[in-house]
């Protein structure tokens, strides 16, 4: 996954620009996810929770799970992305648990179990096998409580087009007193991978200047295979919830 990291590691400065308004984003994906949280582990304690976001990125979901009073470890591939979030975390006064590890080897990374397990932003289509899919689900699998409650948001692969290069604009964003164009284009090795690549241009008085330029390759894999995949690790309740985030999420427990 070298390159994974290095595609992260590149975005870590742009990531929120992805967004429209990260900080709003942020604000309406934690108040999702604790009402997500609170319906699947019934009475909660939120400041008894202990959530392992495994894949944090700059901390769009950990970031606002602390805020919120939730305890939160956070792990990622990217040494970048873990450094953007651990001086997000500090200039919110909050406390995160934040170091670089893979989620195909996250729980030789952390302490005791936890009540939730988080794996975000189409994180697992970086894994680009059932293989590599089973060995993260039995990691997160064997780090939560019985009882705990496993999330994470997934593109829905059964509706993309295969085979066919795509450009997915993000449009217009301003930050730092500066404009910038963002698109992501796409283009496929075989029916199941693909190369994503990140084009940032930046405005300026002489037309537009490539900010950056950053590609990886992702698993196309459908969200029913997920769940199987789930189940065979040990999960039960699998299933898809639409109409939360901007992506689908899939969830299961842990019942043993």
């Amino acid at each position: 996954m070298v390159d994974t990291q290095q595609f992260y590691d590149d975005l870590s400065s742009y990531y929120h620009l992805i967004f429209e308004d990260w900080g709003a984003s942020m604000a309406r994906q934690g108040e999702a996810l604790v009402q997500l949280i609170s319906s699947e582990l019934r009475e909660i304690d939120v400041g008894a929770v202990r959530v392992l976001d495994a894949a944090c990125g700059i901390g769009t979901q950990a970031l606002p799970l602390a805020a919120r009073g939730f305890q939160v470890t956070a792990r990622d591939l990217s040494p970048a992305a873990v450094t953007r979030l651990q001086r997000e975390a500090q200039v919110r006064q909050l406390v995160i648990d934040a170091t670089v590890a893979d989620m195909r080897q996250v729980a030789s990374s952390v302490s005791g179990s936890f009540d939730v397990v988080l794996a975000f932003d189409n994180s697992l289509a970086h894994l680009l096998d059932d293989k590599d899919l089973s060995a993260a689900f039995q990691q997160f699998f064997s780090v939560l409580r019985l009882g705990g409650v496993f999330l994470c948001s997934v593109r829905d692969y059964d509706n993309v087009q295969r085979g066919k290069p795509a450009t997915h604009l993000y449009g217009r964003r301003e930050y730092g007193g500066n404009i910038f164009y963002l698109r992501q284009e796409w283009s496929w090795d075989d029916p199941m991978h693909y190369q994503g690549m990140i084009i940032i241009n930046k405005e300026t008085p002489s037309g537009l200047t490539q900010e950056l330029c950053t590609s990886s390759r992702f698993y196309a894999v459908s969200i029913g295979r997920l769940l199987e995949l789930m189940h065979e690790s040990g999960f039960k309740d699998c299933r898809r919830i639409d109409e939360t985030i901007y992506q689908p999420i899939l969830t299961g427990k842990r019942d043993r």
